[in-house]
């Protein structure tokens, strides 16, 4: 997956709570994005639609002279998703407050998408 999704995830209450999905991804030489991994989350939108850039501070080098904010700092991160190999291999989850319910869904979701 190399492209930022939101997906829905069901909370351990039952609840519906929408997520975006970014993978981070590496450059090869020939120019082509590869996913390396791992997989950042956020709380997406509450009708479902909402993109990074509405959580996210512009990049510098995109024009904006912004620093991007950390995502350790930032109330919107749900924590990162990383796979040890491909995405059938083990992965860990990071840095966030997602039950292992909902991680499960999101590791689910990611590997179905690929």
């Amino acid at each position: 997956m190399i492209h930022t999704v939101n997906h829905n995830v069901t909370g351990d209450n039952g609840t519906q709570r929408n997520i975006i999905i970014e993978p981070v991804l590496h450059q090869s030489t020939n120019h082509e994005l590869n996913a390396t991994g791992l997989y950042k989350l956020y709380k997406g939108g509450a009708d479902g639609e909402a993109i990074l850039f509405e959580i996210q501070e512009i990049a510098p080098e995109i024009g904006e002279s912004k620093p991007l904010l950390d995502d350790n700092k930032n109330p919107d991160y749900l924590g990162q998703i990383r796979f040890d190999g491909d995405i059938t291999s083990q992965w860990h989850y990071s840095e966030g407050p997602l039950s292992h319910y909902e991680q499960q869904q999101v590791v689910e979701f990611i590997q179905n998408t690929n």
